[in-house]
């Protein structure tokens, strides 16, 4: 294997390392965090607390007695007790997240990420692309000789021009 060979491999396997690294990185602190929100959650849920004060709503034009007033969520609202009555009248609480899939869910939020960062990647070293990017370096090498032997041409001219104004004179 030439020096070179082993060169790139090993500065591929170090980035690649590095992408990985950083990954579980995020994704340990996001479980964490994850983590300590639901912990918290599951702390306010199991105190009794008093219903929070009703926030002052904003100022605005009243609405007439008829019109039904929508709301889509009850953020600002007195705690309301979400538990549904069934069939039966008894009442039933909504089905419960354990950690367990709570943390398969925040994990597998992390794996799309890297998964889409993984075919990006992918697709930028891709054959087609390093052609196209290899064709517009050339472009622009040449282009930028050309402009550069423009520019010699005229510095050149310039030149002439003032040493035969200073034979002139």
């Amino acid at each position: 294997m030439s020096p070179g060979l082993v060169i790139g491999v090993a500065a591929a396997a170090s980035a690649l390392l590095l992408v990985v690294c950083t990954a579980l990185v995020v994704s340990l602190r996001t479980t964490r965090r994850l983590r300590s929100r639901m912990d918290d959650l599951e702390r306010r849920v199991a105190l009794p607390s008093a219903p929070p004060e009703p926030a002052s709503p904003p100022t605005r034009q009243r609405p007439r007695e008829d019109d039904p007033e929508y709301v889509i969520t009850t953020a600002g609202l007195p705690c309301v007790d979400r538990r549904e009555e069934a069939q039966d009248g008894v009442l039933q609480q909504p089905p419960q997240v354990d950690a367990r899939q709570f943390a398969s869910l925040a994990v597998g939020e992390s794996l799309v990420r890297i998964a889409s960062l993984a075919y990006g990647v992918r697709r930028a070293l891709s054959p087609e692309n390093r052609n196209r990017i290899g064709f517009e370096v050339k472009r622009e090498i040449r282009r930028s000789r050309r402009q550069r032997r423009r520019d010699l041409k005229e510095a050149r001219r310039h030149l002439r021009a003032a040493q035969r104004e200073e034979d002139a004179a």
